[in-house]
């Protein structure tokens, strides 16, 4: 069976890129693989409005709340699927994940949550398409 990884973010890309993985699933056999990567928080910034114990605890319950969004659409659409947590740098993180789990093509949105910071560092998806050796779908 083919596996698809999806990394989401909670934005509408990633929503639109998921539902074209579920698109491609339900042609051919295919288990989809959901992965949001979490990165690193600024303590230094955030720390002036909430302790570290409030940050990690808003930040856990929004990476479930949007996951839980994939699950939902993976389940209404009968899609074989996992949901896979990760921490650290975007883009490597996905590179990591996509080759240690041999996934056979990630499918990702082209914008993401943070693009003020992919303008500085450049973006995640494009990242991400010279990391890898599996195929890129980038979808809009």
């Amino acid at each position: 069976m083919k596996r698809i990884l999806v990394p989401v973010d909670g934005s509408g890309s990633a929503l639109h890129a998921l539902r074209h993985a579920i698109g491609r699933a339900k042609e051919s056999p295919a288990e989809v693989h959901v992965l949001h990567v979490e990165p690193p928080p600024h303590y230094q910034e955030a720390r002036l409005y909430a302790l570290r114990e409030d940050i990690a605890k808003i930040h856990r319950e929004a990476r479930q709340r949007l996951l839980q969004d994939a699950v939902d659409e993976l389940q209404k659409e009968k899609v074989s699927h996992a949901v896979h947590l990760e921490d650290g740098e975007v883009a490597n993180a996905i590179a990591r994940f996509a080759d240690s789990q041999q996934m056979d093509e990630i499918v990702m949105g082209t914008r993401g949550m943070t693009a003020f910071g992919q303008m500085l560092v450049g973006s995640v998806a494009s990242r991400v398409v010279h990391f890898v050796k599996v195929p890129v779908t980038l979808v809009k």
